[in-house]
């Protein structure tokens, strides 16, 4: 994996200008906006008013409106959704077609981020870091006309490698691949927000708050999200999960960078972890990621 080099990702943006910008947002994300400054952004996401997953994205501050960063795959079912809860706020939302997310190494955003800020305006670009996990992850909004600009300016090639990024969450335990197969499928707890800095307990109301602070505060999160580690055969979305004949989870995406919803609590977790599961068609194994707390 090229970890020392730049890679333009599969990430598109969409911006949300006007006075009423900020009720606006946060009347429907599960996060807080007004946590947003010129110095730090989000992760956060949109969902379904029964609380399960629709779409996840960063939020940036530039020059007075807000930036999302969301995958391509979803980006005009995104910014349709927000068309549909506009209604009369005062808000003007745009397909940002110019702008492109390149992910860079995060030691080179630690080498320009002196004052250890969210983020940072180096030469006009707006380079920050992921802040579902600290310490990993870091990407520039760059227009698409500036990319070798850009390149030169940091002194770092870029990468022909392809999911350069989707890899390096894949081994994270986050998914980014085929995130559109998650949707109506899986609990924003379920989906690990909270460990992942995307929800903010203590906001109020937003879209799905309600199931989602009563399945949190009723301790009835016992199925979680994990990457899937191949053992052998092939893993293929939609097929049963089974440890000792005994189903526990579902294959949710497959292909390059498979994720499934186990059946796990702290009860049970020992009895899962490092241990062969199988599918019809595979020999699996889950890993803990060290940021997730169960």
């Amino acid at each position: 994996m090229e970890t020392n080099k730049a890679y333009i990702t599969l990430k598109g943006f969409i911006s949300i200008k006007g006075e009423g910008s900020i009720d606006f947002i946060q009347n429907i994300i599960s996060n807080n906006i007004k946590k947003v400054t010129d110095n730090n952004c989000i992760f956060s996401s949109l969902l379904t008013p029964q609380g399960k997953f629709l779409f996840e994205f960063m939020i940036l501050k530039i020059n007075n409106y807000f930036l999302i960063e969301c995958n391509t795959e979803l980006i005009k079912e995104l910014f349709n959704k927000l068309l549909n809860y506009k209604l009369r706020s005062k808000v003007e939302i745009q397909v940002e077609n110019d702008l492109i997310s390149i992910d860079i190494p995060f030691i080179k955003f630690e080498n320009l981020n002196i004052n250890k800020f969210n983020v940072i305006n180096y030469k006009n670009y707006i380079i920050f870091e992921d802040p579902r996990i600290k310490n990993t992850l870091a990407r520039a909004v760059v227009e698409k006309s500036k990319i070798k600009e850009f390149l030169n300016d940091l002194n770092i090639e870029l990468s022909n490698e392809k999911y350069l990024l989707e890899k390096k969450l894949f081994d994270l335990g986050i998914p980014s691949k085929d995130i559109i197969k998650l949707q109506n499928q899986i609990f924003s707890l379920e989906a690990n927000f909270l460990e992942l800095n995307g929800i903010d307990q203590k906001k109020g109301c937003y879209i799905g708050q309600e199931n989602t602070a009563r399945m949190y505060l009723k301790n009835k999160v016992n199925k979680r999200l994990f990457a899937l580690q191949t053992i052998s055969g092939i893993i293929k979305e939609g097929q049963k999960i089974t440890l000792d004949n005994e189903e526990i989870g579902k294959v949710l995406i497959d292909d390059l960078f498979p994720f499934a919803l186990i059946k796990i609590n702290r009860d049970n977790k020992n009895l899962i972890i490092n241990k062969e599961l199988k599918t019809d068609t595979a020999i699996i194994k889950i890993n803990i990621p060290n940021w997730m707390v169960i």
